[in-house]
C-alpha cells in the first residue's frame, strides 16, 4: 500500500493533490536559487537543496518530478509577476518592461545556470512545451496588447511580431549581462532603445 507523503512541519501524513504550502515552497525556491548562483548547474542536487531549505527530500521530490523542472521554476517564476505597464505613453511603457527584464537577467542564478536549463529543458519535450505556455507564451501575449495600445494611441503604425520583439530584446540583454560591461541603467537604456528605435514604426 502506498504510504502518503510526509508535511515536513508537522510529520503529518499530506493528502495528494494538495497543494503545496506557498512558505516551503519559497523556501525551496528561494535555497536553489542561492545554491545555484554559488554551485552552478551541474554539481547542484536535490539533497543540498533540501537540506539548504530546512525541508525533507520527499517534499521536493512530491512537489517537483526532477531537479531541471526545480531549477526551472527557480529562475523563470517571477515571470509570471511581470507587471504589463499603462503609463500612457509607449516610450515609457516599454522602458518599464525592459526594467523588469533587465532585473531577472541580472541576478546570479540566471547568468550562472540559465544555458544549462535551457539545454536541459530541450531534452524533456513535455517539459519544455510547459515551460512555453507557463513562462513564454503570456509575456509576449501582454507585450502585444502593449503594441496594440500604442497603435490606437497613433504612437506607432507598425511593428514586428510580439515574439520577436521580445526573443531579440532577451537574447540581447541577457548576453550583455553575461558580459557584464553595461551598467543596470545602461542595460534599460539599451533595451528600451532595440524597441522604440529598431523594431516599431514610429508615427
Amino acid at each position: 500500500m502506498e504510504v502518503a507523503p510526509i508535511d515536513p512541519a508537522s510529520e503529518r501524513p499530506v493528502r495528494r493533490g494538495r497543494p503545496p504550502k506557498s512558505e516551503h515552497r519559497a523556501a525551496v525556491l528561494q535555497a536553489t536559487r542561492e545554491l545555484l548562483a554559488t554551485e552552478g548547474y551541474d554539481a547542484l542536487t536535490m539533497e543540498a537543496i533540501a537540506a539548504e531549505s530546512g525541508l525533507y527530500r520527499k517534499y521536493l521530490h512530491r512537489t517537483w518530478p526532477s531537479k531541471v523542472a526545480l531549477v526551472r521554476d527557480a529562475i523563470f517564476e517571477d515571470v509570471a509577476d511581470f507587471v504589463t505597464p499603462d503609463l500612457g505613453e509607449f516610450g515609457a511603457d516599454v522602458r518599464a518592461l525592459v526594467t523588469q527584464h533587465v532585473d531577472l537577467v541580472r541576478r546570479p542564478e540566471f547568468l550562472v545556470g540559465l544555458s544549462s536549463v535551457q539545454t536541459a529543458l530541450r531534452s524533456d519535450p513535455d517539459l519544455w512545451d510547459d515551460t512555453v505556455i507557463r513562462h513564454v507564451k503570456p509575456p509576449a501575449k501582454a507585450f502585444a496588447r502593449l503594441l496594440d495600445r500604442a497603435v490606437q494611441r497613433g504612437e506607432i503604425s507598425d511593428h514586428l511580431p510580439p515574439s520577436v520583439i521580445l526573443n531579440t530584446v532577451s537574447g540581447a540583454l541577457q548576453q550583455l549581462a553575461r558580459v557584464g560591461e553595461l551598467s543596470r541603467e545602461e542595460l534599460i537604456d539599451h533595451g528600451t532603445a532595440l524597441v522604440t528605435r529598431a523594431m516599431v514604426a514610429l508615427r
